[in-house]
């Protein structure tokens, strides 16, 4: 590929345009100077899982130099002067001309905010800018539109055409600041991105704010709903992208990656601090990925701009293949395009001459049918949610790092769900279906390996079980075993939180919380509201007394307590590097005891640095 060096702004011109160096209302600005002053600055938006860039948001800096405070007071003023359209043209095209210069940017995007003023008022606006994408030798798919929630695009009645025009050219488009305006559902709904980009207000403290978890979580499910990727904008903590990794966000931008950057060698094509930070994922473990990579079928994939007769060749050619993937000039999935809706023009004696025909003007994306395609980073849960999102699919298209690598057949996904599913049922505890012990054990040395990250490690123990059990016998038992395990699930964030089944009446919950006050609280209300319900196993009499005579474990008659429970938190800090299971298993031990003599029924102790 091609790329221009050039950096010189060239405005597009048309009948209703003033002259770029005619002195505007602008503070006393032309537009041409007003362009030489301001520049751009780039932010990485990266794959959340693996710190890969999937594009560059272009940010104005330079501001203060034309004595604007924001860039909505500088659109503002020269929409009020009539010369918005003209400024936003020219700093459209210095912002592609300084992205083009960014060595090695392979498939990354162009990320653009849009004043959707403009893109209504210019109905060439998609035409101007591809014909600046070309001059650099990049793909319409390289330009992703942000939309803001700013005007309210949905009220005007264009709209519709306007945002036609940019999907006829295959630019992308994505919804900015999501949930900070007044019309983001209307406009999510109205005009259905290909990013959803979640505003920083709910970003800030996600690992701590069981509300603004809530909130994310809900927005990324109805995302991945209608085939959108989410984008966790305004990351500033390690903390907060590991929550919203382990939400589900696609992507991430913010101070923590990277600050924008005006100097373009200082831009990168991975980022490193992501894997290092979020780690291999909680949700999909390596038996995930294994599974997911032993499904996948290397089928060709064409390419937009295929002629329809490589398209003929390669059915004829993998004559066991009824489809293959399309791909844009970025690589990015469009599709499939399946044998089926080309057999009228297969069979025909000159269907195939009359698709090779230009004069036709049949091309391939004319016969594109919907697929949905995933990263291969995502955990299996996620495919199966992104396959039942769609309509009756034949599979997955399957990314690594935005590159296509293969092919997921229905019949495969199928095979891939019920392997994860015996896998899981072997370890479970068949009383309350939670994991069992050996996925306790992975868990736990996951987050010893863990370096980037605080956790509280948390073993509950029934206090006075046994003499419950003898009184009233197993089946009772079980009914307050299965009672514990829905109290589990139903007060503890199971976003950050693993919850699993030792054994008989141990349990276990790992928080990845670092605020000790948050991690006791909830502890604490799980082992009162535990006492509380339990009382409903006894029979009256027993409530009313407040104690059960049994015999003790020395064979003594004995007035002993109603059934409850107690705690042990150890807390695993980030920095530890040297602590084995055996540490672990050792002081937790030591902390059961101390728990069943404290009176809030909870012990707990910290494992340090060296």
């Amino acid at each position: 590929m091609q790329i221009a060096l050039s950096s010189e702004i060239q405005l597009p011109f048309t009948p209703d345009f003033r002259s770029s160096d005619a002195p505007l209302g602008l503070n006393g600005l032309s537009i041409s100077t007003l362009c030489k002053r301001l520049d751009y600055a780039f932010q990485p938006i990266v794959n959340i899982h693996t710190g890969v860039v999937f594009g560059f948001e272009a940010l104005l800096r330079g501001l203060d130099q034309v004595g604007f405070g924001t860039v909505d007071a500088l659109f503002a003023a020269a929409d009020g002067e009539g010369s918005l359209l003209e400024l936003e043209s020219a700093l459209r095209d210095k912002a592609i001309a300084k992205f083009a210069r960014i060595p090695n940017i392979r498939h990354a995007r162009l990320l653009f905010n849009l004043d959707s003023r403009s893109l209504i008022n210019e109905p060439r606006w998609a035409e101007l800018a591809d014909a600046t994408l070309k001059r650099h030798g990049l793909a319409p798919g390289t330009l992703c539109f942000e939309l803001t929630e700013l005007h309210d695009l949905t009220a005007h009645p264009d709209s519709q055409r306007a945002i036609s025009r940019l999907r006829q050219q295959r630019f992308l488009l994505a919804i900015d600041d999501f949930g900070a305006g007044y019309s983001g559902l209307k406009l999510l709904y109205e005009f259905p991105p290909d990013l959803l980009k979640i505003d920083r207000f709910f970003i800030s403290s996600i690992s701590r704010d069981h509300k603004r978890r809530l909130f994310v979580g809900n927005a990324v499910h109805l995302a991945h709903t209608l085939g959108i990727q989410v984008v966790a904008e305004g990351v500033e903590t390690a903390d907060e992208l590991s929550a919203c990794r382990d939400i589900g966000c696609d992507l991430a931008q913010g101070f923590f990656i990277a600050r924008p950057s005006t100097d373009i060698p200082n831009l990168r094509t991975t980022y490193s601090i992501v894997p290092k930070t979020v780690g291999p994922s909680r949700r999909q473990s390596d038996g995930d990925k294994t599974l997911i990579r032993s499904r996948i079928v290397q089928i060709p994939a064409l390419h937009e701009d295929d002629d329809m007769r490589e398209v003929f060749e390669l059915f004829k050619r993998y004559s066991d293949y009824g489809f293959f993937p399309v791909l844009d000039r970025t690589g990015k999935p469009l599709g499939l395009i399946c044998e089926r809706d080309l057999k009228r023009y297969i069979y025909s004696p000159y269907g195939r001459e009359l698709l090779s025909n230009s004069a036709y003007r049949r091309q391939l994306l004319d016969f594109l049918s919907p697929c949905p395609s995933i990263d291969i980073n995502n955990p299996v849960e996620r495919l199966l949610e992104a396959y039942s999102a769609a309509d009756s699919p034949l599979g997955m298209i399957m990314t690594e790092d935005f590159t296509y690598t293969g092919f997921i057949s229905q019949a495969a996904l199928l095979q891939i769900i019920e392997s994860k599913n015996l896998a899981a049922a072997r370890d479970q505890n068949p009383l309350t279906r939670l994991p069992g012990n050996n996925c306790i054990i992975d868990y736990v040395q996951q987050v010893l390996e863990d370096n980037c990250q605080d956790y509280c490690l948390v073993y509950f123990d029934f206090d006075n079980f046994k003499p419950f059990n003898d009184t009233y016998g197993f089946r009772v038992g079980d009914r307050a075993i299965a009672l514990f395990a829905d109290l589990l699930r139903k007060m503890l964030p199971t976003q950050s939180c693993f919850i699993g089944h030792v054994g008989g009446d141990d349990f276990f919950a790992g928080f990845r919380e670092p605020d000790h006050a948050v991690v006791q609280r909830h502890v604490s209300m799980l082992l009162a509201q535990f006492r509380h319900e339990a009382l409903s196993l006894y029979d009256s009499a027993t409530r009313e007394r407040g104690y059960i005579e049994a015999v003790t474990r020395e064979g003594q008659l004995a007035r002993l307590p109603l059934l409850g429970c107690s705690a042990a938190l150890l807390w695993i800090q980030s920095t530890t590097h040297s602590a084995t299971l055996d540490d672990v298993s050792g002081l937790i031990a030591k902390l059961k005891k101390a728990a069943k003599l404290a009176a809030d029924g909870m012990a707990e102790a910290t494992i340090s640095a060296d």
